[in-house]
């Protein structure tokens, strides 16, 4: 033998080693069998423990002859690598590596180690165990083999997969980028053909984007994508949790004249407190109360609301007090209870308070208070400021007449528009503030025209000063009143208690007149309002302050459920009765589908705490009722949205993309808040192209004509 020969082939093992082997044995072995059939890119190293729960890869049958048990212990546990098959003996990185391995010129791929051909030779035992320990040592220091040990390390490592994983994070870089693009550009409604004009701006910036998708219509369809991936997540959220369901709906039509069905949904989406949202934006066939039900219930059912989740869940149903909403025999309410028995119906509040002022101009005109009365006046007051919308509105030589005249007298001109008409309050309230405003510069006006002696007759007298304040005040209170009950968050009972304090005002304005209305009786004393002189006219009744809000808080009720007042816990008498409001909260429960016994415990510790804490087993209950929508403003707010997204330039957008527009302009996160990457993945996974896809042409730049000035530019 070599002197070189390492010290493993000069000796056998003496006992003292074997005995120290022993402890060794017991936990690890050589890989055998299991490592030879493993994968290129296994987890298992070479300095990987061998289990010896196998009894096959430490049997003296599967090893060598040559060798001892205590043998076989010792060179599988101090080279793991070796396995042994049919008493030969083999490399199991070799094995795994194989051929993958590029060979230097003069080197050779040892197929014996590789597949376990390695035997012994020798007369006796003990030239055999010597020859096998030398072949062992030529290979554990053989190049092949320290290379195969290498690829193996760089395996573990994952080296390939970390770099596909690389290109695969450019691409969503960049596919992400123009995701954000798209988002921006539905997000804050302009037109798709800002596309290419904002990719090319981020290129100049420096901002990776790709080479495709840069088009209007990949921006179309991106804005497509997001938008049904974020109403998938909604539907989820609220079914996958079994939350309570609200539906609003409000029915109008779209610039090119198509009648269209806005669909909104409450609930308590990813939260305790309930939230109204937009959901989606129908084309109706008809008008009809059954074509309305249809498209309403064909809507939920395609968006995944199955009709069992209906029966249990949809609780209330909420829209405006038109026939076909609220038909009693066959109105779109009436046939939704049909089909589902426990749906509480509610009509706008909204709505509501503007019938309550119709009521109040329609009580004038039956009872005809012409001697002592001011209701009629209200219609006259109507008249009066439409015929100053219309001569500003629909005439720009004298708007700018009227701006003049209030330049010249140091004010700040105010839209004059329409008062008590089909807008909601707040919008007659801004009328009416407007004249109030600008009563100055309107009689300038005026008196500058000798046509508009009439107009300025009525403008002048003690009688229209004080109808304008009483209706100033009246209708800055219901404009607020109105403006609360549209906001999201409000709930029913915060709107009960809303309408009752508005109507202990209005009963409040009966004695004591509002800051207006002080303010014009003090200039019907001094006979000057505002720097204007006026004079008395018979002929303009003066409305009865009195009986004008006497009127306004008859007509102004809730019409709030009895039994959902009894949660409110000043409602409840001075001396409360343990039991007090129990039947009623068993009725809602059964109606609401919510725990009846909880809740009825609940509601008895929410009394014996004076409603300080409101106790977990009541809770189903309360976000049961705050489930229900208040008012229906927010589909007013998708109409608008509409109305700014379809414009005469855009009115060739089908519904359905409108909706999409609509869903990500009403509800959609702020852009830093924007997760493009969620939005990416389920787009390539649907096959779609990314960003830096090569396997399409990219989109050619729009040729521009240059211009010889460019040059100093």
């Amino acid at each position: 033998r070599s002197e070189s020969e390492d010290s493993l082939a000069d000796t056998p093992p003496s006992q003292n080693d074997i005995a120290a082997g022993q402890t060794q044995a017991n936990e690890s072995c050589t890989s055998a069998a299991a490592a030879d059939d493993g994968t290129f890119g296994d987890d298992e190293d070479e300095n990987d423990t061998i289990s010896t729960d196998d009894n096959s890869r430490v049997s003296e049958h599967e090893w060598p002859e040559c060798w001892s048990q205590a043998q076989v212990r010792y060179f599988s546990t101090n080279y793991k690598w070796l396995i042994s098959r049919n008493q030969k003996l083999g490399c199991s990185v070799c094995s795994q590596v194989c051929a993958r391995v590029d060979m230097q010129q003069g080197q050779r791929v040892s197929q014996e180690w590789s597949g376990c051909l390695i035997s012994s030779f020798g007369r006796d035992k003990a030239a055999q165990q010597n020859s096998l320990r030398k072949k062992i040592k030529e290979h554990r220091d053989s190049i092949y083999h320290k290379k195969a040990v290498e690829i193996k390390e760089k395996a573990t490592q994952n080296t390939m997969q970390k770099h596909i994983e690389d290109m695969r994070k450019a691409d969503y870089a960049s596919t992400c980028n123009v995701f954000r693009t798209a988002y921006k550009i539905g997000k804050h409604g302009r037109p798709f053909t800002d596309m290419p004009i904002d990719v090319q701006l981020q290129v100049l910036n420096g901002v990776k984007m790709g080479r495709v998708l840069h088009s209007n219509n990949s921006c179309a369809n991106i804005l497509d994508h997001i938008a049904a991936e974020m109403k998938k997540k909604v539907v989820n959220d609220i079914v996958m949790n079994e939350r309570k369901l609200c539906v609003l709906i409000d029915e109008s039509t779209t610039i090119s004249g198509k009648s269209v069905l806005v669909v909104c949904l409450r609930s308590a989406i990813s939260s305790e407190n309930p939230d109204t949202i937009f959901f989606e934006l129908i084309e109706l066939q008809g008008t009809t109360a059954k074509d309305i039900t249809e498209a309403l219930l064909g809507c939920l059912h395609n968006n995944g609301f199955d009709p069992h989740y209906l029966q249990e869940h949809l609780l209330a149903f909420t829209c405006d007090g038109a026939s076909v909403m609220l038909g009693r025999k066959a109105g779109v309410a009436a046939q939704l209870c049909s089909k589902f028995p426990y749906l509480f119906v509610w009509h706008c509040s909204n709505h509501r308070l503007e019938l309550a002022v119709c009521d109040v101009l329609k009580e004038g005109l039956v009872k005809r208070y012409t001697n002592t009365g001011h209701l009629p006046f209200t219609i006259y007051f109507k008249i009066f400021l439409d015929q100053l919308y219309s001569l500003y509105h629909a005439s720009p030589k004298n708007q700018r007449e009227l701006t003049e005249s209030a330049h010249n007298v140091g004010q700040r001109l105010l839209v004059i528009g329409r008062v008590l008409s089909v807008r909601w309050v707040a919008s007659s309230e801004r009328t009416v503030k407007a004249v109030w405003e600008n009563y100055q510069a309107l009689q300038v006006h005026f008196t500058s025209r000798a046509k508009y002696k009439g107009l300025n007759d009525v403008l002048t007298t003690v009688s229209f000063v004080v109808n304008l304040g009483i209706m100033y005040d009246a209708l800055t209170e219901l404009s607020d009143l109105s403006r609360m009950l549209q906001r999201r968050d409000m709930t029913l009972d915060q709107a009960d208690r809303q309408l009752d304090r508005q109507i202990r005002v209005f009963e409040s304005m009966v004695s004591t007149p509002g800051p207006y209305t002080q303010t014009a009786i003090e200039a019907e004393k001094e006979k000057i309002f505002r720097n204007v002189c006026l004079h008395e006219n018979q002929r303009v009744i003066k409305i009865n302050h009195g009986q004008f809000f006497r009127s306004l808080a008859e007509n102004t009720d809730s019409h709030l459920l009895s039994d959902i007042k009894v949660l409110q816990s000043d409602s409840w008498p001075a001396s409360l009765d343990i039991q007090y409001g129990d039947a009623a909260v068993r009725r809602l429960c059964q109606r609401f589908r919510v725990g009846e016994r909880e809740s009825v415990l609940g509601f008895r510790e929410y009394k014996d705490l004076k409603a300080s804490k409101t106790p977990a087993a009541l809770k189903p209950l309360l976000t049961a009722v705050h489930t229900i929508a208040v008012s229906t403003s927010e589909c007013e707010r998708a109409f608008s949205s509409m109305n700014d997204t379809l414009t005469d330039k855009r009115n060739s957008l089908d519904i359905k993309r409108i909706s999409n527009l609509i869903f990500l302009k009403c509800n959609g996160p702020p852009l830093d808040q924007f997760n493009a990457q969620t939005y990416v993945q389920t787009w390539l996974a649907l096959g779609r192209r990314s960003a830096a896809s090569t396997n399409c042409e990219a989109q050619s730049e729009r040729k521009v004509e240059p211009k010889t000035c460019w040059s100093l530019f």
